[in-house]
C-alpha cells in the first residue's frame, strides 16, 4: 500500500503494525474471521478460521490510525 494522506487532517500516514505480546514473545497481531468464542485451554477458538496479519497506518500529525488485514 502506498503512502497516503490522513482522512482526518490531511497529514502524512506512516506504515506500522499492531504488536502482540504472547508468552514473552513479540508477534504481529492478526485479524481472525468470525465472533470470538472462548476456549478452555487456549483463551479463544481459532481453528479453521481465516487469519490475516494486521498492517496499521498512523498519521504523524493527529495520531489517527487505520488498520488493514489484506489477503484473499
Amino acid at each position: 500500500m502506498a503512502i497516503q494522506s490522513c482522512p482526518k487532517c490531511d497529514g502524512t500516514m506512516q506504515e506500522g503494525f499492531v504488536l502482540d505480546l504472547t508468552q514473552n514473545a513479540y508477534r504481529r497481531a492478526e485479524w481472525v474471521e468470525g465472533a470470538p468464542e472462548k476456549s478452555f485451554w487456549f483463551g479463544l477458538k481459532i481453528r479453521g478460521r481465516a487469519r490475516r496479519p494486521i498492517t496499521a497506518w498512523r498519521c504523524v500529525l493527529c495520531g489517527y490510525i487505520e488498520s488493514y488485514a489484506k489477503g484473499p
